[in-house]
């Protein structure tokens, strides 16, 4: 089954809104798993564990409340980069920071952009069906594939 995980900053409540709201989009479609994780801040939020949790996962939205990366999420792509090229990773982002866009194009995978809308949640929302959708046909095409492409 096609998973996406949605991160964002901890310390950010705006952004825990934009994440809430991008998952939501993203059950929307049928057969996908979401989960939420904060990336550091307070423990109101379930935290990641890590770089090497996000490799279990088909896709990774990225819940920015601004247009800029925070250092935390920055640090995990990061991470998540230096592992090696993940081609079949879907990720994605909200707003339109080419900062942000930058630290998520060096993962290496497959990048879905946001939908033009007027309100940040509601990008957000179609931002997440979207990425699900997307995932779900990578997930299809990969086939036989799928069931080798998690081993590192």
């Amino acid at each position: 089954m096609p998973k996406l995980i949605v991160v964002f900053d901890g310390r950010d409540e705006a952004a825990a809104m934009v994440a809430k709201s991008a998952a939501a989009g993203a059950s929307e479609v049928r057969f996908s798993e979401v989960e939420v994780r904060a990336v550091g801040g307070s423990g109101e939020h379930k935290a990641l564990a890590g770089a090497s949790q996000l490799g279990s996962y088909d896709g990774v939205l990225v819940a920015l409340s601004g247009s800029e990366l925070p250092s935390g999420v920055a640090a995990l792509l990061g991470e998540l980069a230096s592992g090696g090229q993940l081609p079949n990773m879907v990720l994605g982002l909200t707003g339109s920071g080419a900062n942000a866009l930058q630290g998520v194009a060096r993962v290496g995978g497959i990048i879905v952009s946001e939908p033009v809308g007027a309100d940040a949640t509601e990008r957000a929302r179609k931002l997440g069906a979207r990425m699900a959708k997307v995932i779900g046909w990578v997930h299809h095409a990969l086939g036989h594939e799928a069931e080798h492409h998690h081993h590192h």
